[in-house]
């Protein structure tokens, strides 16, 4: 329906927001399970095979019959209808996201809210925003990790901030841990492809000391390095609120660095949504940041 719409590959992967190699792959998975070309490539713009007409009046009533069944269920997730559903980065939900909703029930009343902190690509938070699955997705902004939104469908807004820093148990190595020449430095490491993987892979790319890091555990949660590095299992970048919020972080200190990165805090909602409490929540985020 995408590709008809737009009558180009580009232009259609661009407003499904993926990138156009994957949403070919898409089109191509979906002609093999039809059993047949449904589009013809050899004219521009793009234009649909006999095949491909007969299969779009289909594909028009399937996303129709989906979205009245989703509608439909919808209700049943939400607490009432001053119930709001967030979706959100792990270490975003155990701090951050709590701290908000208190907030929000203090200031514009009854609030309840359901938390989803799954590992989620961006198209699929995006999905399940325009669906109405999710009323918001919060999350962590950093220029190592970019992604291309569409601020007019999804708008944006920054509602804090944090910083990444090295921290180590105190007592463990006195020497100046960022010199360029010494002995091993033990280090905690991202698992994976996380927002935080990238935001430290970026950070120590320069760092005159990075050859000395010697990866000893990895795990794909802050709270699980901040928990190993307080056990005195090595160094890692660890969010300030991750060690504010843990009652042993006094074991911890921090290591010195010139430019410690920041990392923005975001909400993005989607603008066909028109809850009466998703803009009550929206207009109370954006005064208090204009505050």
């Amino acid at each position: 329906m995408s590709v008809v719409e737009k009558g180009h590959f580009a232009r259609a992967a661009d407003a499904r927001n993926i990138t156009q190699s994957a949403f070919s792959r898409r089109i191509k998975a979906l002609e093999i399970w039809a059993g047949t070309e449904l589009l013809d490539r050899s004219q521009h713009p793009v234009t649909l095979t006999s095949a491909g007409h007969n299969f779009l009046s289909h594909a028009q009533d399937i996303i129709r019959l989906a979205h009245e069944a989703r509608n439909e269920t919808l209700g049943y997730s939400r607490l009432a209808e001053t119930g709001v559903t967030i979706a959100c980065l792990h270490t975003l939900a155990l701090f951050r996201v709590p701290a908000m909703v208190a907030d929000l029930k203090s200031s514009i009343g009854n609030v309840e809210a359901t938390i989803v902190a799954e590992t989620r690509t961006v198209e699929e938070y995006l999905d399940s925003l325009f669906s109405g699955a999710s009323d918001f997705f919060i999350c962590y902004r950093h220029p190592a990790f970019s992604f291309d939104i569409d601020l007019e469908q999804f708008p944006r807004l920054d509602i804090g901030s944090d910083r990444i820093l090295p921290y180590i148990r105190r007592e463990d190595f006195s020497e100046d841990l960022l010199e360029k020449t010494g002995p091993p430095i033990p280090y905690l490491e991202y698992a994976g492809t996380s927002f935080l993987s990238r935001v430290v892979d970026h950070t120590i790319k320069q760092a005159p000391f990075r050859k000395r890091l010697k990866s000893v555990y990895r795990g794909t949660l802050a709270e699980s390095l901040c928990t190993a590095a307080i056990s005195g299992l090595g160094m890692a970048w660890l969010p300030e609120s991750v060690v504010a919020s843990n009652p042993r972080s006094d074991a911890l200190r921090c290591v010195s660095v010139e430019s410690p990165e920041h990392m923005q805090i975001s909400i993005f909602s989607a603008a066909n949504n028109r809850r009466p409490i998703v803009e009550k929540i929206l207009s109370h985020l954006r005064d208090k940041g204009a505050a």
